[in-house]
């Protein structure tokens, strides 16, 4: 059985092997050191850590998922999920910020996919009952209704069993960073809101692309 724990220095020599994962990002010791002083409320352990921290100000006031990787033999048991949802319960429950986001590679699909999962619950819409609405613009049409106090389509209606079990994270694009990672591929600024952000405000994804430059939360 696996068990989820605080990260220590210790554990930064357990899993050189994770970080030989092409999708994997790695930093060095230092930068490691200094979120576990910092932030060791947001760096957890379980075959593969999640570190973060909390920064913005006002209602950019979020949690930022910096790392989360689990080694390969451990993987497809929801442990990714498991970590992420530690990291979003700390920020929404101890830091009271309004979202939680992760910027993932544009060409990362399989993570782009699971961060997504779920989005139609995390929107708070019966959108799995409507296939209709399940492209990204009827999502981006229906959360900009949300947020105008709109009541979401379908309201009352029963998720089935399968959907329900799905609403795992549900981040959405946020927008995309132009060459982000090393200046060459782009990333993609993923959020999830938390209660704080009771119109979910911060999932409505903006209409262009920026540049690492414009990455500035005042």
């Amino acid at each position: 059985m696996t068990t989820i724990r605080r990260f220590c220095c210790n554990d930064l020599l357990r899993f050189t092997s994770v970080n030989l994962d092409h999708l994997t990002e790695t930093f060095n010791m230092s930068f490691y050191m200094t979120y576990l002083a910092r932030w060791p409320d947001y760096f957890h352990v379980a075959e593969g850590p999640v570190m973060g921290k909390v920064e913005g100000q006002g209602e950019s006031w979020h949690g930022h998922v910096t790392a989360v990787t689990v080694s390969p033999e451990y993987r497809r048991q929801q442990l990714a999920k498991k970590l992420m949802n530690l990291l979003e319960d700390i920020s929404d429950k101890i830091d009271k910020a309004y979202f939680v986001d992760i910027f993932v590679r544009a060409s990362n699909t399989p993570a782009i996919k699971m961060y997504e999962k779920g989005l139609v619950h995390a929107l708070g819409l019966s959108l799995v009952t409507n296939p209709a609405l399940r492209d990204s613009n009827s999502l981006k049409i229906s959360a900009t209704r949300l947020r105008n106090g709109a009541s979401p389509p379908g309201k009352g209606a029963a998720l089935p069993t399968a959907a329900l079990q799905s609403a795992e994270l549900g981040y959405v694009i946020y927008r995309r960073v132009l060459r982000y990672y090393s200046g060459e591929e782009d990333g993609l600024d993923m959020r999830k809101a938390l209660s704080r952000d009771v119109e979910k405000k911060s999932m409505i994804p903006l209409k262009r692309p920026v540049t690492p430059d414009e990455l500035k939360y005042d």
